[in-house]
């Protein structure tokens, strides 16, 4: 089944998704997503690692080269928040 979220927090390790879903720790899912400002849907494997109520965490498993480097360029782009 597909399911539609809303992305609350990324990093090279990881996404943080807010999911009206019963997924349970240790479920590995496929995820789709685009880098904000690109059209380029990213299609990866996750594994769910935490989650708080409809908040869930996922560790990607099968990011590659090129993705792990864009998402790193992305992250220099931006200005750190505390």
């Amino acid at each position: 089944q597909k399911l539609e979220g809303h992305c609350r927090d990324l990093s090279e390790a990881g996404i943080g998704i807010l999911l009206a879903a019963e997924l349970n720790s240790g479920e590995v899912t496929g995820l789709s997503f685009s880098l904000p400002g690109s059209d380029v849907p990213w299609e990866v494997r996750g594994v769910v690692r935490y989650r708080r109520g409809y908040q869930y965490g996922f560790e990607f498993l099968s990011l590659t080269r090129e993705q792990y480097e864009q998402l790193k360029s992305h992250f220099q782009g931006l200005e750190p928040i505390d």
